[in-house]
């Protein structure tokens, strides 16, 4: 890619003014005025003059965790996410001084005081009346794709500015600090066909580092765009941008999302469709985007904190569920924090009457397994895509789905529908994967309207009663239970071998390399719990990524670069396991999970053959009709009767709890590729490793220079918004 195409500021953007009654320097408050529904939005004013008289160190450890930032402004305001100032209100929990600090026993003290933060700050903004602008919400128009989108368009660059940032809002009624993109929640969709160029200049607004990835696609050629943090490039530090410019070589369903921490369980996500001109013989009418997501009321990198912690092993539980970035929770539930659902409407999918329509189903959420439904359309569900790959029509009666996956259905509506007729779509968390209770329900719903477009009719909708004495809202009936069909209890993967491909593809006969892996979480020193992938517990080098050490190495002809399978002299092995290839290989990879829980893996840059998946201990190749190490066909076994015939390719595949998972591809895509389970709280925890391919066109690259700039920023700045390193803990007393 030519180093032109990506671009790079290192100078700070200028503060933006704002009225003088709102000083927060970290987020936006989105508010309406009552009188003339005049939209105010904060800006970064208020630093003038503001002194620092805290503890620097601490405040640097808090800002890495993502719980502080710059003291400043209206002592309410700031001390809803601020610690750095002797005056804040959030000194009621205690001050730390620089010898405290420095003595290891006063980092317990540290973390208690971290919580203390947190949980002052919750009480603090719970108490703080705050008339919320509805125009953060994104509408439900913008999840319908383009009705006259022109397919067998010639290939154009499609160009986006994007600037990220934080504000205060309530997408389910509850009140907290969300990551914008232009101010809109969720992110917007982009939508191109394949072959097009895409160029996002992303403009960092907010308090923490960021990146973008692009979930699913391939960036080949463009292996610097991927958007890992640590892996292949280094984050964008507040107040600066950086290009990402590739083109698209795939069609299908994808998302965008933050990689860096959990930023995007803050919001920062959005779909990403791309079409084939084979799209222009659909049997379908319309096409619409449904986002689901568990949804946490506190900020990612506070939870993320608490997660690392000593002693804790459980993930945060999510505290409710969204669709396309709304629900309305019962304020009553949530005592303690503000609520207010006065503004906030059921998400709506509305659909002509008497045609079929494509519901693209994307799970954006970080943790949570979901069983999406449609009330009276047990019969009428048609799963054509799986992971941006088409396959044959395959009824469905529901649809489960992990972290990063996603899933198409065509739906007819029901015989006998009227027009105007409700139905409920149902994203229900799957409760019995988390350890933990989820609140409520655990359920997000949306509207499913048939509309006669001859006619307008008005939609009834559940009422809310709402005032100062918090009423429950009247809950929808509950969902017919279908005889052939059973709530989703487990959280895995729907029947991947039953669902074939078009066109047809098989796996290549012979694996060059069989990798088995056994991937957990464990307790280590002090008593931190961390994922592992055959004892790696990766810590990504934010500053530093794995990419840029490669191509510098070979570029400079280090042979320890160019060692191909495990490389154990130019990697830290116990924190960074890098499995490179010097030329084409097919792969095949054994994953055992010694966990009860399930691991969403995601692969960046391939497609996987999902050759075979179960509980328990992998049978062996043997089982499955394949020679050992996957050297091919048992002899008397014949393709198109195996599990290398036409299997379903995706790029995220779980491996169930205490079982296993048997994928194949094809390692032909230059650089370096990240492989890491989905769920957040897991790769926070450093469940991740790195394949390095095809090192023989790797060894004549050269970073761009976009890239290179952004890394020579500040390391302070890089690392804002990292969740804190292991030796934060050492000596605490706490492990």
């Amino acid at each position: 890619m030519n180093q032109s195409m990506s671009s790079f500021s290192s100078a700070p953007f200028s503060p933006r003014r704002r009225p003088s009654h709102h000083q927060d320097d970290d987020f936006k408050v989105l508010e309406e005025d009552e009188s003339t529904g005049r939209e105010e939005r904060g800006g970064r004013d208020g630093r003038a003059g503001q002194e620092n008289d805290g503890n620097e160190e601490q405040q640097m450890l808090l800002l890495r965790a993502g719980l502080a930032g710059d003291s400043g402004g209206d002592e309410e305001t700031s001390s809803f996410l601020h610690v750095g100032s002797p005056s804040s209100k959030a000194t009621s929990c205690g001050w730390l001084t620089r010898e405290g600090l420095m003595n290891a026993m006063r980092i317990m003290v540290l973390a208690a005081f971290s919580a203390c933060v947190l949980f002052f700050a919750v009480l603090t903004f719970s108490s703080r009346p705050v008339a919320v602008n509805p125009g953060f919400r994104r509408p439900a128009s913008d999840f319908v794709l383009g009705p006259n989108w022109d397919f067998d368009a010639p290939p154009t660059t499609r160009k986006y500015t994007w600037e990220i940032e934080n504000v205060i809002a309530n997408p389910d009624g509850i009140f907290r600090p969300i990551i914008t993109i232009d101010g809109k929640f969720p992110g917007p969709m982009v939508e191109a066909n394949e072959g097009d160029t895409v160029r996002f200049n992303i403009i960092n607004r907010a308090k923490n580092s960021t990146s973008i990835h692009f979930h699913g696609l391939f960036q080949n050629g463009t292996n610097w765009m991927d958007g890992a943090p640590g892996v292949t490039q280094c984050p964008i530090p507040p107040g600066h941008s950086f290009t990402y410019e590739f083109t698209l070589d795939q069609s299908g369903t994808y998302m965008y999302h933050a990689h860096h921490g959990a930023q995007a369980l803050d919001g920062l996500f959005g779909p990403f469709i791309i079409h084939s001109p084979i799209e222009k013989f659909s049997e379908y009418d319309t096409d619409q985007v449904v986002l689901v997501q568990d949804w946490y009321h506190d900020l990612s990198a506070g939870l993320m904190f608490k997660k690392l912690s000593p002693g804790s092993e459980s993930s945060p539980v999510p505290d409710g569920a969204l669709i396309n970035g709304q629900n309305k929770v019962d304020c009553i539930d949530f005592p303690g924090r503000h609520c207010d659902t006065s503004k906030l409407s059921t998400p709506s999918v509305e659909l002509p009457l008497g045609s079929p329509h494509r519901l693209r189903i994307i799970n954006t959420g970080g943790f949570a397994w979901f069983d999406v439904s449609i009330d009276g359309h047990a019969n009428v569900l048609q799963m054509v895509e799986v992971d941006g790959v088409a396959i044959e029509p395959t009824p469905e009666h529901k649809i489960v789905l992990g972290p990063g996956q996603r899933y198409s259905v065509v739906v007819q509506q029901p015989p006998d529908t009227n027009p105007g007729e409700n139905f409920w779509i149902r994203a229900h968390v799957i409760k019995e994967c988390i350890t933990g209770t989820v609140p409520g329900s655990g359920e997000a719903m949306a509207r499913l309207s048939y509309q006669d477009t001859k006619s307008s009719v008005q939609s009834s909708k559940p009422r809310q009663t709402r005032g100062r004495r918090r009423k429950r809202a009247k809950k929808p009936p509950s969902p017919p239970r279908w005889r052939k069909s059973k709530p989703a209890t487990e959280c895995k993967d729907m029947k991947s071998t039953a669902y074939k491909p078009v066109p047809a593809v098989d796996a290549p006969e012979v694996a060059d390399r069989s990798w088995d892996m056994v991937v957990n979480m464990k307790i280590g020193d002090w008593r931190l719990e961390r994922g592992f992938v055959n004892g790696s517990s990766f810590r990504p080098q934010v500053g530093s990524p794995t990419l840029h050490r490669i191509v510098d190495g070979l570029h400079e002809g280090n042979e320890s670069f160019s060692i191909a399978g495990v490389n154990e002299k130019a990697f830290h092995l116990p924190h960074e396991l890098v499995i490179s290839q010097d030329s084409i290989e097919v792969v095949d990879l054994v994953l055992q999970n010694l966990d009860e829980g399930n691991h969403p893996f995601h692969l960046h840059g391939y497609q996987m053959f999902v050759l075979a998946q179960g509980h328990g201990y992998f049978p062996g190749y043997e089982s499955l009709g394949l020679a050992p190490k996957g050297k091919g066909l048992l002899p008397g076994t014949k393709v198109e009767s195996s599990v290398l015939s036409n299997p379903l390719r995706r790029d995220t595949a779980t491996i169930e709890g205490f079982g296993w998972l048997l994928v194949r591809f094809v390692a032909d895509n230059p650089g370096l590729w990240y492989f890491h389970c989905h769920i957040a709280w897991h790769e926070g925890g450093g469940m991740g490793m790195q394949f390095a391919s095809r090192l023989d066109v790797m060894k004549s690259w050269k970073m761009p220079r976009a890239n290179l700039d952004l890394c020579s920023v500040d390391f302070s700045e890089l690392s804002k918004g990292s969740p804190p390193e292991d030796s934060f803990w050492e000596g605490s007393g706490l492990g």
